[in-house]
């Protein structure tokens, strides 16, 4: 049986109306590593710690994403020996901001859920969905968090 163009320009629309009420139903948006580079950061010192930090501003589009419940894939770069504590990267842990060859906007800190806490192999890629938690300030926690964040 032959299908004409027609056709399958008609089952291809279908199709992606389908994905996209699929997404819209479960109610989260993905989040790429470009969306996070919406922010410009300034140097900042804090005397009562005696040290240097950055002082994130935050673009609008990045803003009114705040709060809501997000999809991002990135590498898992564990944040203690225990294997509790994690961030998502950009980039594989050779690459990535704590050996200093990227910036704060390419990295997350996940907020795990208790239920879905296990050890993780440092640079496995996953995504993980969440609510997206953005701080102007980096000397307490990331920039960027992901609250109540489950593996997909």
């Amino acid at each position: 049986m032959h299908i004409s163009p027609a056709q399958r320009l008609l089952q291809l629309t279908l199709i992606l109306l389908l994905l996209v009420g699929i997404g819209s139903l479960h109610g989260q948006s993905m989040l790429n590593w470009p969306d996070l580079a919406d922010v410009q950061f300034s140097e900042k010192f804090s005397n009562s710690l005696g040290i240097k930090y950055y002082q994130a501003n935050f673009g609008e589009d990045l803003k009114a994403m705040e709060g809501e419940e997000v999809i991002i894939m990135g590498y898992l770069i564990p944040l203690d020996a225990l294997g509790e504590t994690y961030a998502l990267s950009k980039n594989p842990f050779s690459a990535c901001f704590f050996c200093g060859a990227a910036g704060p906007e390419t990295v997350v800190e996940l907020r795990i859920k208790a239920e879905f806490i296990q050890r993780y192999q440092t640079d496995e890629r996953r995504a993980f969905k969440g609510r997206l938690q953005l701080y102007e300030s980096s000397l307490e926690q990331f920039n960027y968090v992901l609250l109540d964040a489950e593996p997909l």
